[in-house]
Formats: structure tokens, sequence, C-alpha cells
């Protein structure tokens, strides 16, 4: 073959490749038009965003400068930025000290205070293995030689501030577990379990049969017919020892459990471990409390390392944990500020887009989890964003975090991939917001970043999720 020949043919070959990345941007392009016209879109905020990230180029976009609410897409900036800041060896950690003397009965003349950096998983019931923490604290106490404890157990909080919720977020919310906000201390996932069982007739009471931990709750549930939605939301603010339950579950429940949040995390893990070593045969003589400063003489007793930076992330992805967010946002103030609170990790976060060469004009960020409706973002910094941190050294890890979350709506509305290309996405789903975002690979090795905000639309999720499926689905056919 004569060298004109071949390059007739690369030429030829570059653009039948040409021609068809052209296609199917052109049948991405319709498909997002048909969508945008569709009656329930008729009042929405709707952008979409793809980028070519090996080729450093934009394939496709549509409204890509509107600025909308991100709701749960706030977590990609949050644990990339964990990644940045602590790499992915990083573990949260939980300290058990001591203050006063101990005799030579095995009293300790003084108090045991236990400390966190703000581990969202301390203690929580999701993972068989925390449930030990208690018990390696405990072994820690006998090794010293201590049987009795003439103070308290206190639990110290210094590491975060005092309000674990951001103002700007709903009541709605914040009497439910996902929206608990993050303590320096966190217990059991900063939530409450609460057992209903259905009354005999419809709209007699449903009855609480058990909650852990004991909290005072007013029931307002009631019965409803057979074929009812179970929906029940909780009420109550952090430190306010109550939660009001309302909502609805259908005659003939035997029995089912929803989650409030937790009003003081930090006491009520202090309250636990003092009746766990009372009931383990270390006497404590005193009552559970708080502090916020450590006191000036104090020992460290036991370190209770808890998981690392991956597994943490994979769970605040994959799952939607807001706390784990919150935890991670407000760590990150923390290792700014010597504080961690919402305003030190959102000048942590504008820090760390100036670094990524990003325009924080197009992001307002004010919380780690984006519980908030104050949070705002273009479909254009995400993907910009996600392109940059593909650059990253921690990007495989931060990717391979990524997933299909486990919430059902997101099971429905992600297609089959084909078996050479790869897709990891996050959601953002809130009432009246479909938001998804991530990175996808080709056949031909290429890599995409995109993201699909959708606001404000006026049908059934189960609707908008199949429209915003069909437009997925020619995403990953680029």
């Amino acid at each position: 073959m004569t060298y004109s020949k071949k390059i007739l043919l690369a030429s030829l070959a570059t653009v039948l490749c040409i021609a068809a990345v052209a296609q199917n941007t052109d049948r991405l392009d319709f498909v997002v038009r048909h969508t945008t016209i569709k009656p329930a879109m008729r009042h929405a905020s709707f952008a979409v965003c793809v980028h070519n990230i090996t080729k450093d180029s934009t394939v496709y976009s549509r409204n890509d400068d509107l600025s909308m609410a991100p709701s749960a897409l706030n977590k990609l900036f949050t644990t990339a930025a964990a990644y940045s800041r602590m790499g992915p060896k990083f573990y949260f950690e939980n300290y058990l000290y001591y203050s006063g003397e101990i005799d030579r009965q095995g009293t300790l003349q003084g108090d045991l205070i236990i400390a966190g950096t703000g581990d969202p998983f301390f203690c929580s019931d999701r993972f068989p293995h925390t449930d030990s923490t208690f018990h390696r604290f405990a072994t820690a106490l006998r090794k010293k030689g201590i049987k009795r404890i003439t103070g308290h157990i206190y639990a110290d909080t210094s590491i975060f501030e005092g309000d674990m919720i951001h103002p700007s977020w709903r009541w709605e919310d914040i009497g439910n577990c996902y929206g608990s906000g993050a303590c320096g201390i966190n217990y059991n996932e900063n939530s409450v379990d609460v057992h209903f069982r259905a009354g005999r007739r419809v709209g007699d009471p449903a009855v609480i049969t058990s909650t852990h931990p004991e909290i005072p709750i007013t029931n307002q549930v009631v019965t409803g017919p057979r074929d009812t939605l179970f929906n029940i939301c909780f009420y109550g603010s952090p430190y306010q020892n109550s939660r009001m339950a309302r909502g609805i579950i259908p005659l003939g429940t035997a029995d089912t459990h929803f989650r409030a949040s937790l009003p003081n995390p930090a006491y009520h893990m202090a309250n636990e471990f003092t009746k766990y070593l009372r009931a383990n045969g270390i006497a404590v003589m005193g009552d559970p409390a708080i502090h916020f400063t450590m006191p000036n003489q104090y020992r460290k007793l036991c370190i209770d390392t808890a998981f690392n930076l991956f597994t943490t992330t994979a769970l605040t992805t994959q799952t939607n944990n807001n706390l784990a967010a919150e935890s991670l946002f407000k760590l990150l103030g923390y290792l700014r500020d010597g504080h961690g609170t919402f305003a030190s990790g959102r000048r942590f976060m504008y820090e760390y887009f100036h670094e990524l060469d990003l325009n924080p004009s197009e992001i307002d960020m004010v919380d780690g989890s984006g519980i908030s409706r104050d949070n705002r973002v273009t479909a254009y910094f995400v993907c910009q964003f996600l392109d940059a941190v593909a650059r990253q050294p921690f990007f495989l890890d931060f990717a391979g975090a990524l997933g299909i979350s486990e919430r059902i709506p997101e099971f429905d509305i992600i297609p089959p991939v084909p078996e050479d290309c790869s897709l990891r996405i996050k959601s953002g789903v809130a009432s009246g917001v479909r938001n998804f975002a991530g990175y996808f690979s080709n056949a031909d090795d290429q890599l995409y970043s995109f993201t699909i905000l959708c606001n404000n639309y006026s049908c059934d999720d189960t609707t908008i999720d199949q429209l915003i499926k069909g437009i997925i689905e020619e995403i990953i056919r680029l």
C-alpha cells in the first residue's frame, strides 16, 4: 500500500469517527429537546452538559449556565476535597482520655473523656463490628486497673461547633435522621429507631412499640387502608429532647420502623457508655455530661480507629449519607481554621475550587451534603469540577467510591451499560429535584464527564425518571 493511500484511509477513518460522534450528539440533542417540550417540563429548569475529558472538549451542552439546586451532588465536591486534603489513607479516630489519679484499689479519682473527630459511623448499628467500640474502651480501662470512677463520663465535642444543622435546612428535614447534622461525637448515625404497629381499624392511631435510644415521642401517626403507602415524618430540633411523629401506615402492618434524628448525640453516647460500664462491672458514680473544652490535664488511654476515607466516601455517595458528608465538610473546616463549622468548611471549599482553577461564581455551597435549598451550581461547573478531579492522583479512589445509589428511583433510571464501557454516577434527589452527574468511558477508552440538572418539574417522580433515563441512554452511546 502506498503512503498516499495510507494517508487517505487514515483521513477517511477520522472523518467517519467525527461523523459518528456528530450523529450521536444529534440524537442526544433530539432527546433533550423532546424532553424539554413535555408538559411536565413547562415550568422546570433543565440543563445538560457532557465533556470529553480525554480530548478536553465540550461534547454537548444545553442551559449549562443555569444556576440550580444541586441537592446531593454537593457530596461530589465534599468527598473530592477530603481526598485532596486528607488522602485516601485517612482514618477517623476516637479517643478515650482520663483526668485525675488512679489509686491502689483501682478507683479513678477523676473523669473519663471521649473525644471524637466527627466519625459519622461511631457506634453505628449498620456495622456489627462497631458494637465492640465500647468493649474496646472497657478493655483499655481494665488493662489500666480501673474498676471504679468517681467522676463522670464526658463527651468532648469541641472539634465542631455546637450548631449541628445549617440555618437554611428545612423544618420537615431536621426531625428525620437524614437531617440530623454532624456533631463532634456522633452516635448510631445520630438516629433514633422508632417501631410502629398499625391500629385495628382504619383511622385508629398507630402504636409505637419501641424506640432506641429512648426519647419522648408525641405520636400522631394513624392507620390507613391496606393499599396506603408508608409516610411518616418526624419533627423536632437539635437538643430538643423529644420528637413528634406524623403520618400514616397501612392497616395490617405488624412491625415497621423509621428513623428520627437523635437530639443530642454526644450526650446519648456518654449515657450509653455509662450504662455499659455499670453493666460490665465498672462503677461510674457521676452522671454523663458534655463539655466543649478539654480539661487542662488529661492522659490518653485508648485510640479507636474507624473507617478509612475510601469506605467513608463510598458510604457517603452510594447511600446518600448526609451525616458523613457534613462530618467531612466540618472536618475540612477544622483542618483549615482549627474549628469545624459550616463557615470554615465553606471557606475551605472555595479555596479548593480556586486551587482547581474553577470559577467559584458558578457555585454557592453552604453545606457538605446538599440538604440546604440555598445551594446553587451550574451544570458546566459540575463537569469542569469532575474534569479537574479526573487529573488528580486520587481519581481512581474518588471514582471507585461512586456507583449507583441504593435508593429505589436510581435502580430504574440507570440503563444497561455495554460490557466494553463503564459508568460511575451520583444522584441528587429531593422534592422537585432530579440531578445526576458522573463519569463514563466508551469502547474507545475515552473518558467523559456528564451532568443532568432538573429542578421544579411538574409530574410524578416515575415520569421524570423515565425522561432522564432516555437522556442517560443517549449519553453513554457517545
